[in-house]
């Protein structure tokens, strides 16, 4: 018990020395201030805020301990070192230390100097500044700026203000159509994730996906189609919706989950038309075998051109001093009933000499009994067409005449007789001849059958064989079938187009029927 009290007396003795020497055994430091924060007035500044006009960005800082350094770092593909330098700026900001800065920060919205330094809270208002942008830049993209505040005490907070900008859709025309090509570009800005480019003919029921080729641009291009011809070579047709064609108005949008975001027409140009297609002029050609007598002889153009020709000649007509004719079996002339038209017409030249009614873009030549048609003509082709649209009548009976040179003309005889119209885009160096009467025929030929011949390429053709009479107009399309697709447009070739129309098909042998005959009008093409 003696002890208990010894101890009990020396801690109590213990304790009012403590207490004599001011310590009450407690920790006299001051604890440190909060470290600083940095916050979106109105949002949460650890998201993505959408740029957009007008926006609200006023951002709230607070430090307890006064605010000793302010950093404002800005990565942004607007704001760039080089945009900001021509206003007094730079990619680093110091807001404590503004130096020569101030100025221009003050303009954008920060406070700076004095307004920041030992500042225990402020709020500034960058509310003008991020939607500007929106007006220097388009792309879809992520403007940030790093906020670092540092306190007396060295605490420091550093928050990013990440700004989106969502770039606006834009779609525009280059106006570059290649009308031989079948081809034009686009620019689509900022195509939304998961959308597409696409094109049709104003008005047509399905769209077709433009290609991307670089960047923003698109390519507007035709699809090739590729089988075989009945002679077993490859033709290649253009798949219907795709690529650009003259004389067209197209519809092109960029569009998402089947809607469109942003939408744009445009037109071609008007393409090519076939000289004399309505078959409106006609003229007389001076024929002459001699160079001394000279015949007046029917001629499919207007006076002065010279595209079209027939197998007329002195033997087929033949005129009286006043005009009047003393023979008027003309193989082509102006239908009498339907002026505007051309009529084709079978005859038996000299009562015994069967020749086939025909016509074609060429040159006619006749020498002794024999006449030479030299087929092509200069053309120039700004545009590739798809058809070749034509009217027709035709009357076509059984073959009842077998030229004596026809290899296969016993055959034939007493078959059903076909008319037949054809077109061709050629590249020849030269006109092609064939020649065919009283003598054995030489040069024949046929676009649907070979892809050249000595002149040069045949690049690509279409054909209508006529197999039975139509008493009423006919509207046909010859479709473009092509050997050489990716030929280049032709233009500045010799010789570069073949229209050809015979009342039968083996006209060139004489085989054929001696009655038969077709009407043709409005030649054109089909874009």
């Amino acid at each position: 018990m003696k002890k208990l009290v010894s101890m009990t007396m020396a801690m109590a003795m213990m304790a009012a020395l403590f207490v004599a020497c001011g310590d009450d055994g407690t920790d006299d430091e001051t604890p440190p201030p909060a470290v600083p924060t940095i916050a979106l007035d109105g949002g949460d500044i650890d998201q993505p805020q959408e740029i957009t006009n007008p926006m609200s960005v006023k951002i709230g800082v607070t430090a307890p301990g006064a605010i000793a350094g302010f950093t404002v770092t800005i990565d942004s593909p607007a704001l760039t070192a080089e945009m900001l330098a021509t206003v007094g700026l730079a990619t680093e900001l110091n807001l404590v230390n503004p130096g020569s800065m101030a100025e221009a920060l003050g303009a954008l919205g920060f406070p700076s100097g004095e307004a920041v330094s030992g500042k225990t809270a402020l709020t500034f208002d960058i509310s003008a500044l991020v939607p500007m942008i929106a007006a220097i830049y388009e792309e879809t993209s992520d403007h940030k700026f790093i906020l670092k505040v540092t306190d007396a005490k060295g605490q420091s907070t550093t928050k990013t203000l990440t700004c989106h900008l969502t770039g606006k859709v834009a779609l525009a025309y280059n106006n570059d159509a290649d009308l031989w090509a079948n081809t034009a570009t686009v620019t689509a800005a900022n195509v939304p994730d998961g959308g597409s480019v696409q094109y049709r003919v104003k008005g047509a029921a399905d769209w077709t996906d433009a290609v991307l080729v670089e960047g923003s641009k698109y390519r507007l291009a035709p699809v090739y189609e590729t089988s075989k011809n009945a002679a077993g070579l490859d033709v290649h047709t253009i798949k219907a919706g795709t690529g650009v064609f003259a004389a067209t108005t197209y519809e092109v949008r960029i569009a998402k989950d089947g809607q469109a975001v942003d939408s744009k027409e445009f037109a071609t140009a008007v393409g090519d038309k076939i000289p004399n297609g309505d078959m409106s002029g006609w003229s007389k050609k001076q024929m002459t075998t001699d160079g001394k007598t000279f015949w007046p002889i029917t001629y499919p153009n207007a006076e002065g051109n010279s595209v079209w020709d027939s197998g007329n000649n002195m033997f087929l007509e033949q005129y009286n001093d006043d005009g009047t004719p003393t023979i008027f079996t003309p193989l082509c002339r102006q239908d009498e009933t339907e002026p505007g038209t051309a009529r084709l017409q079978a005859r038996m030249v000299l009562d015994f000499v069967f020749a086939p009614g025909n016509m074609f873009t060429g040159d006619f030549n006749y020498s002794g009994f024999s006449g030479t048609v030299n087929f092509g003509k200069p053309y120039a082709w700004t545009a590739r067409p798809r058809a070749l649209k034509v009217r027709y009548k035709a009357q076509i009976g059984k073959i009842d005449k077998v030229g004596s040179y026809d290899p296969d003309g016993a055959s034939y005889q007493d078959k059903q007789d076909c008319a037949r119209i054809f077109v061709a885009v050629v590249n020849w160096k030269a006109q092609h001849g064939v020649t065919s009467g009283m003598t054995e025929p030489a040069g024949m030929w046929d676009p649907a059958v070979k892809t050249s011949l000595d002149e040069g390429a045949i690049l690509g053709y279409g054909d209508l064989v006529i197999t039975q009479t139509a008493t009423g107009w006919i509207e046909a399309t010859l479709p473009f079938n092509w050997y050489a697709k990716d030929a280049a447009n032709p233009a500045s070739a010799p010789f570069s187009l073949v229209i050809s129309c015979a009342t039968s098909m083996r006209g060139d042998y004489l085989t054929g029927c001696s009655t038969n005959t077709m009407q043709v009008d409005d030649f054109e093409w089909a874009y």
